[in-house]
This record gives structure tokens, sequence and C-alpha cells, in this order.
């Protein structure tokens, strides 16, 4: 089984969460790697998890600057790492990671492009504010990552167009190995391609 479009699931905190995404191929998970975190997952925490897995890449989430990104990163073994504060795009980069951009207006996702001099892996754009036409009209020129305004009904058709994929949101296990994937199942399971009768 493959998916649709491209999926990160972003804040990955538990093993059931990690292991349920890679069963299902998700192409990244997101881990929040500073200590001030809602979801942040230590060093340890992060090997233990990343051993059991394979075919999926490591996205490091950074929110704020109070921290140097190589400090934060060092110690993970990341493919990627994601900021929201457009002044560290240029240290970011220079981590020769993929970089993500999270993003919450079109104005401050066209900002962060130019600022990568276009070299942004994808902007993560988080709001259901901006109509369907404008953000498909950004999409054609920016690779986008919607992370809000769709369910498991209209995912399908998103995955038609012209946006790089979609971000879903892990949480928390109800107790150690028992997690409630109802929701990112159904988004995720709508994305699923039938080897048998898709192309």
């Amino acid at each position: 089984m493959a998916l649709r479009t491209f999926v990160k699931v972003s804040g990955i905190n538990n093993l059931s969460d990690a292991r349920y995404c890679a069963g299902m191929e998700v192409n990244q998970l997101g881990f929040e790697i500073e200590e001030s975190a809602t979801n942040y997952t230590d060093i340890q925490k992060f090997k233990e998890i990343s051993e059991w897995l394979s075919g999926v890449e490591y996205v490091g989430e950074i929110t704020s600057n109070n921290k140097a990104i190589k400090d934060l990163i060092e110690g993970y073994q990341l493919d990627a790492v994601q900021i929201e504060n457009i002044d560290q795009i240029g240290e970011a980069l220079n981590t020769g990671l993929a970089v993500s951009f999270l993003a919450h207006s079109i104005e401050s996702t066209q900002k962060a492009w130019e600022a990568s001099g276009q070299k942004l892996a994808y902007v993560l754009f988080d709001s259901s504010e901006v109509n369907d036409h404008a953000l498909q009209a950004l999409a054609n020129e920016i690779p986008i990552v919607l992370a809000a305004g769709f369910d498991a009904e209209t995912v399908t058709e998103l995955a038609k167009s012209k946006l790089k994929g979609i971000a879903i949101q892990g949480g928390n296990e109800i107790r150690p190995g028992y997690k409630d994937f109802d929701e990112m199942a159904d988004i995720l399971e709508s994305l699923e391609i039938d080897d048998l009768t898709d192309e």
C-alpha cells in the first residue's frame, strides 16, 4: 500500500503513533525537539522510537529561536528541520538538512519562500482562513503542505490538487501502548491506494 499524496505527521511522541504511521507509509514524522514544547521528545526517546521504524524521514520541529538550531538537533538523527521564525531560515539551511517552514498566512508563506532563495523543501501551511482558490494559486509557485481545513471526506480531493501534500497531528497515548487512531486512521485510509484497483 502507498498513499496518494505526500503526508507528514507532526508532534510524534510515542511509538504507537510512529509505528502506525510508518506502516501506512507516511513520508515524514515530526518530533518536537525543544524542551519547552508540549510534545517534547528527548534524544533517548527519539532513539527508542526510531529504532523500530524504517522507510520514513524524521523532522525536528522548532518553534522558537531561543537556542541555536545546530545545538537543538545535535544527537538526533534527522533528515529535515521545520522552523517557523523567518530569521532562522539561513541558519536552518546551513545545517545541510532539508528545511520546511510553518506558515499561518499567504504573506508569511511568500516571505519565507523568498527569504530561502526558493530552497525550502516546502511550506507547511496551517490556516483554514484562506480560500481554496488562493491556496491553489500559491501552490503553482511554492510547494505547499496543508495542515488545516480538511478531513477524511475532503482529503482525497486535495490529493488531486497542486498541493504537495498534507500534514496531520500526532497525539498522546491514552495509556502506554494504547492509542485512539480514529481521526488519523480515517484520513490515512482515505488516501490509501488500493494496488488492485488504482492506477
